[in-house]
């Protein structure tokens, strides 16, 4: 598969795994991240996946499998898997306050 089309599917896969953007959808993906606890508020879903290192891909592929994705106890380990798989997000894709924007790390 192409680097577009693999780029376009991602996009589609997480969209539909993210669902509307409720707040039951953000505190779904905080749960499946591994963010435990009460999560009132879009606001602080937001806050708490801030702090949550993870490649997009494997989480995508990760609630496929009903596992939790390999989290990363920082950016730079996350940043240097991500360089090593080619397991990019497309940037031009990231909604300003979407999901996507709360998991992003600059990578390059």
């Amino acid at each position: 598969m192409g680097r577009k089309k693999k780029s376009r599917a991602i996009v589609e896969e997480f969209n539909t795994y993210f669902g509307a953007g409720t707040l039951q959808d953000w505190q779904r993906l905080c749960r499946d991240v591994g963010i435990n606890g009460d999560l009132p508020s879009i606001t602080q879903c937001r806050k708490a996946l801030r702090t949550v290192h993870i490649n997009i891909h494997d989480l995508v592929d990760a609630v496929k499998q009903g596992r939790q994705p390999q989290r990363f106890p920082n950016v730079r380990q996350l940043i240097e898997y991500t360089i090593s798989t080619r397991k990019f997000y497309p940037r031009h894709k990231i909604q300003e306050m979407g999901p996507v924007k709360a998991l992003m790390r600059r990578i390059l």
